[in-house]
């Protein structure tokens, strides 16, 4: 990674027209980003979660995509070698306007609504433990998110509930970095940053895991 981590040049690169454009601007630019990132992360969260089952990196592909190009990329980090959609995962990527960090359960995630009740149980710590300026989102394919201090008890917990009752929903909940600031922090800086964020997310992934009947 360069000396500034990410520059203004990643974050254009993801408007750029074309599917075959866009992706060979992705692999060619940003994806050895997330190598290096993933480097660093993966080994510090098997340290960080003593984990039983190793922690391994998936570098979105977008294989599926035949006309439109994605509108964001990430790196995704799992505890299964073999894919992370059907797991609690860590996700970092990046739009054409941010980065974000999330502990993120997708639509393959089976065990919605263990996870859900276990939320909804736990709402009012959540509502006071969980950062002011970390976001939820209900969509990991839409740039749409609300920051937690603007979100009260009631609204948190409809997020929690869609999560326990329609099968297709998911949560998203970490941290946004507008571009001028992550284009002002350099490559250790930044890393430096997401293992901040892993502290503070680990026990939201350790509840997730254990709705599913596994152990960290």
């Amino acid at each position: 990674m360069s000396q500034s981590g990410f520059t203004k040049h990643d974050f254009d690169l993801m408007k750029l027209p074309g599917l075959e454009n866009r992706m060979h601007a992705i692999r060619e630019h940003v994806q050895p980003k997330f190598s290096r990132i993933a480097d660093q992360l993966v080994p510090f969260l098997n340290k960080s979660a003593d984990a039983e089952m190793p922690f391994y990196p998936h570098i979105a592909r977008h294989a599926r995509r035949t006309v439109n190009p994605p509108d964001s990329t990430w790196l995704a980090i799992a505890q299964d070698k073999r894919g992370y959609k059907k797991h609690p995962h860590f996700q970092f990527g990046i739009w054409p306007t941010h980065l974000f960090f999330w502990l993120a359960v997708i639509e393959e995630y089976p065990d919605k609504a263990e996870l859900g009740e276990a939320l909804l149980a736990r709402i009012r710590e959540l509502v006071k433990q969980t950062p002011a300026d970390y976001a939820w989102s209900a969509d990991h394919m839409k740039d749409e998110y609300r920051f937690h201090h603007d979100l009260n008890e009631e609204e948190l917990s409809q997020l929690f509930l869609r999560l326990k009752t329609f099968k297709k929903a998911e949560l998203l909940c970490g941290v946004v970095i507008p571009k001028n600031e992550a284009i002002a922090k350099s490559a250790d800086e930044l890393t430096a940053y997401l293992k901040e964020q892993v502290a503070i997310l680990l026990p939201l992934y350790m509840l997730a895991r254990a709705c599913s009947g596994v152990s960290v």
